[in-house]
């Protein structure tokens, strides 16, 4: 192929794109590329490192601390989940799904109780995750190396029409077009 012929193509290849993604109108802001970044901490551990033991099942099992900077001023809910991409199955492996959070909190204490519908904080529910139970399973991987367990965060344009109890693929499902701005924290964990 010729050097004007691979500019031609190019430029159309540019031209389709701007085509698609200006008569996408208000849904565009829902692309990926348009999604913000959240910073998502813990004062218990540090992005990358090794998650303490009582947040998982060799300890208390009991959800970490977790702290969120600025999101979005159109945000109305915020969904957290835990998974474990390095699980053989189900992959992700859920450890934990909490949703419906009011977005101006900031941040979840430890040791969130394993109930579906929760007091505090208001109006959040807990989703069951992949260990078959409601609320917070913390890591418990098989003998061997490390897993890299990815405690993500969503800031969504609604609150998610979901029951108490519902799971990973129905969350997933339910905030495609509503994530405003997401983040990560990345911990590992093994025995």
């Amino acid at each position: 192929m010729n050097k004007s012929a691979a500019n031609l193509i190019r430029t159309l290849l540019l031209a389709a794109t701007v085509g698609l993604t200006s008569s996408c109108g208000a849904a565009a802001r829902h692309n990926t590329a348009a999604v913000k970044a959240v910073h998502l901490t813990s004062p218990a551990f540090k992005n990358g490192r090794w998650m303490p033991q009582q947040y998982t099942i060799a300890g208390a099992d009991i959800s970490p601390p977790l702290a969120w900077g600025s999101v979005p001023r159109s945000t109305r809910s915020i969904l957290i989940e835990m998974i474990d991409p390095d699980a053989p199955r189900p992959a992700p492996f859920t450890h934990w799904l909490i949703f419906n959070i009011p977005p101006a909190i900031g941040r979840l204490p430890a040791g969130i109780a394993r109930r579906g519908r929760l007091r505090a904080p208001p109006g959040a529910r807990q989703g069951t995750n992949s260990f078959g139970f409601i609320g917070y399973g913390g890591p418990a991987p098989p003998p061997g190396p490390a897993h890299h367990y990815h405690i993500q965060i969503y800031a969504l344009d609604e609150v998610l029409p979901l029951p108490a109890g519902a799971r990973a693929a129905a969350l997933h499902h339910a905030i495609r077009g509503h994530i405003l701005a997401r983040g990560t924290l990345i911990v590992r964990w093994g025995r």
